[in-house]
């Protein structure tokens, strides 16, 4: 057993898309969409592991994300090499993410961060 999707409902679809291509180098697998419900979505493939299903439609609502909230805490991505995350790092720090940490301060492999839409993202090596 594995998990097949995570799904995420985002305001800007076309934004959210490509968040994840140029920080990830996420393909679009394939597109699920209802015009006649106005429910779009992508469903991306990063690397081999499970897929991200971003979806959106008119009526959902954006609401302050509180990092501690109950429900789904974050999504977390593997790369395959410290340079990649590194690469990662450097773009979080360009786009004025908030980072929680980061392994540079703490000699981990991991970084924590509010990115895309104030969604909480984890990405490790």
């Amino acid at each position: 057993m594995k998990i097949s999707n995570v799904g995420m409902f985002v305001k800007d679809l076309e934004g959210a898309k490509n968040f994840f291509i140029n920080y990830f180098g996420a393909e679009v697998h394939c597109e699920y969409n209802e015009p006649e419900n106005n429910y779009y979505s992508y469903i991306m493939k990063i690397g081999d592991g499970a897929k991200l299903e971003l979806m959106t439609k008119p009526e959902i609502v954006d609401e302050k994300k509180d990092p501690n909230r109950t429900g789904y805490a974050h999504i977390c991505i593997k790369l395959d090499s410290r340079a990649a995350l590194d690469e990662v790092i450097a773009k979080v720090k360009a786009d004025g993410f908030h980072i929680f940490y980061e392994p540079a301060t703490t000699g981990g492999k991991e970084i924590r961060a509010v990115m895309f839409e104030d969604n909480v993202l984890e990405v490790c090596c």
